[in-house]
């Protein structure tokens, strides 16, 4: 007959499995065989960013080797291509692809539960009941995996992160430079956010891998990797970007991609989710925040939820928002969103010990 667990031992064996998860004193000095000004302003915004966050004792990263996990699973999305937003929003989940399996449990009791089924969830359906009614506990179980979710929000004013502001010729300049590589193939404002992601994707991998990893990488269909060409010449980029990032004597022994599989998978697709909801739900927070009051804001269906969830870390999941933006000067900053809630729902406080 099995014992009851006590509260008491329950949480201490909670924080004890945090903190196995947390990544203690992590180098945050990725960007140092060149002057800083040499890097992209992408780099440099997640760089600068992290360290301010780390200084106020605010960043908590996942160790992505414990428990002998050998490999990475990153998924991307991306938000705010419409008309009416003022932020495009690229978030990023890397997360332990050997710990999946607890994750993908927890979501076989949510579809099983809400009867979703096969049923993508999406940002653009969180008009639907199923999707709306899951999202909470959707959110939960993300809660519980080892992973960074990072996303970066850049003012759509900003013509280019790879040069200078008001030089014109850079967009051709970066798309003549892949064409040069044998990676062609795509308009230049496809080449811009083709280098936003990918840069974004290595800085991260390079910040949480160690040598050895094994990388797979997923990323939604878009006008960037339309075709199984263009996905092929993006992974190549993404290989020759690493480079740039990686710390000295740091391998990759796999490097691999895929978009959404067909059939689909719903586990890869769980994951993938993540980084799609959190992408429109910020880029339509940040479209509001500009056109609103704050007191004012009301943010579609499920968005909210979204906002509640960003607004701490989980024990598995840790996460940060971040804004490249123009300042009332006309000059770049970057900003850190942090989101405080007025009525905060009862969460268990977890200590992360140095």
């Amino acid at each position: 007959m099995s014992q009851q667990v006590q509260p008491e031992e329950y949480y201490k064996k909670l924080i004890e499995h945090a903190n196995k998860l947390a990544l203690k004193k992590p180098d945050l000095n990725l960007l140092r065989n060149h002057p800083m000004g040499e890097y992209s302003i992408m780099a440099q915004a997640l760089e600068t960013l992290l360290q301010e966050r780390n200084a106020k004792r605010l960043l908590v990263l996942p160790d992505l080797t414990a428990f002998s996990n050998d490999a990475l699973g990153v998924f991307s999305d991306y938000s705010g291509e419409d008309h009416s937003a003022r932020y495009l929003t690229y978030s990023v989940l890397v997360c332990g692809y050997r710990y999946t399996g607890a994750f993908s449990d927890r979501m076989k009791r949510v579809r099983e539960t809400y009867k979703l089924g096969d049923k993508e969830i999406a940002y653009k359906d969180f008009r639907m009941g199923q999707i709306q009614a899951s999202l909470g506990d959707y959110l939960d179980a993300a809660n519980w995996l080892p992973g960074f979710l990072c996303t970066m929000a850049i003012d759509k004013r900003i013509p280019t992160l790879f040069g200078p502001l008001n030089d014109p010729s850079v967009p051709d300049m970066l798309v003549k430079i892949l064409v040069n590589m044998g990676l062609g193939g795509r308009k230049p404002r496809e080449v811009e956010k083709l280098l936003r992601i990918v840069h974004m994707v290595a800085y991260l991998i390079a910040l949480l891998g160690v040598d050895g990893q094994k990388i797979f990488w997923m990323s939604d269909h878009d006008a960037t990797c339309a075709n199984p060409k263009q996905h092929e010449s993006m992974m190549a980029v993404l290989q020759r970007v690493l480079a740039i990032y990686s710390r000295p004597g740091v391998t990759y022994p796999l490097l691999g991609g895929a978009l959404p599989f067909k059939p689909r998978s719903v586990v890869m697709n769980d994951l993938l989710s993540l980084p799609d909801v959190v992408a429109g739900s910020i880029a339509q927070y940040l479209t509001k925040s500009v056109t609103e009051r704050k007191e004012d804001l009301v943010l579609k269906l499920g968005a909210g939820k979204v906002v509640t969830f960003l607004a701490g870390d989980g024990v598995g999941l840790k996460k940060a928002v971040f804004l490249i933006r123009f300042n009332s000067e006309g000059k770049i900053e970057f900003a850190t969103m942090d989101f405080s809630l007025v009525n905060p729902p009862e969460r268990t406080f977890i200590p992360i010990y140095d």
